[in-house]
């Protein structure tokens, strides 16, 4: 039995969230055409901080605390949202917002997290059940 076969949809969301907020690091979290920067020249990686706690939680089968697993992935949420707020500049009188492919992408897993937190039952390891 592998991995997935024993999560539910809650577990699988939080792990594969949680996959994909790392590899948005490696994508343009600010994209201007000309200029782009990466989510590890943005300092993403701080953003991935409190998203730490729900999936260590899920890969280790471990129940998780709902109001730390809300507020937690709810803060990252409402952080990355105004992050691509702040990418907003003016170029020749129009205002243009710089936030990446990558940002994007953080954002809505950080979404998807947010509902596997929800949805989290844990499920029964077999090194637990031994």
């Amino acid at each position: 039995m592998n991995f997935f076969t024993k999560q539910d949809m809650g577990g699988k969301l939080i792990v594969a969230g949680g996959l994909l907020a790392v590899l948005s690091l490696f994508m343009p979290w600010a994209d201007l055409g000309f200029v782009s920067a990466s989510g590890f020249q943005q300092d993403g990686y701080l953003f991935l901080l409190p998203l730490i706690y729900p999936f260590y939680k899920a890969v280790r089968f471990q129940a998780v605390n709902k109001i730390a697993g809300y507020v937690l992935t709810g803060l990252t949420l409402v952080a990355g949202i105004g992050f691509a707020m702040t990418k907003q500049v003016d170029m020749m009188g129009t205002a243009v917002n710089g936030a990446g492919s990558g940002l994007y992408l953080f954002i809505i897993t950080a979404a998807v997290m947010l509902f596997g937190v929800f949805k989290y039952q844990p499920a029964i390891s077999d090194d637990a059940s031994a």
